[in-house]
């Protein structure tokens, strides 16, 4: 319980201090399990297009969702070890913020965008139940809507 906290620490303190974001961006109404199916203003957690299109992203970041993706879609529930998942996870969500070199209103949209994530990871257990597998990978899996 301890390392959780610890780990959730950790990830708000990555949200809030890395790229130069101020507290601002997290500010704001980030939505629960019950709300990710529905559309926030024009998007997930509030993600807005560039213009109607998606917001260039630097490759790290596109690259780390995808390794996210990857992760999901190889595990077994059956036999996986779901704190190995979550280390597999936090490890790749962590590098998209080490590696973050966005700036301006794409980064402020990624943000709003990760910020969900955060919370579904700190929610995995060592047994990830199908619903949490499936919301992770779906809202995951929007990533190139918002984003290329």
């Amino acid at each position: 319980m301890k390392t959780l906290a610890i780990t959730s620490l950790y990830l708000a303190s990555l949200l809030v201090g890395s790229c130069g974001t101020s507290d601002a961006t997290l500010k704001g109404h980030v939505p629960g399990a019950a709300e990710m199916g529905h559309e926030h203003e024009g998007g997930p957690a509030g993600v807005q297009l560039d213009n109607g299109q998606p917001w260039a992203a630097n490759i790290e970041t596109t690259d780390g969702v995808n390794a996210m993706l990857a992760l999901l879609k190889a595990y077994d529930p059956a036999s996986g070890d779901g704190a190995v998942l979550k280390t597999g996870l936090l490890a790749e969500f962590n590098d998209i913020f080490a590696k973050c070199t966005m700036t301006g209103a794409a980064h402020e949209q990624l943000h709003n965008y990760l910020a969900p994530v955060h919370g579904m990871l700190d929610r995995l257990g060592a047994k990830p139940t199908a619903a949490e597998l499936s919301e992770l990978s779906t809202y995951l899996g929007t990533y190139g809507a918002y984003f290329r």
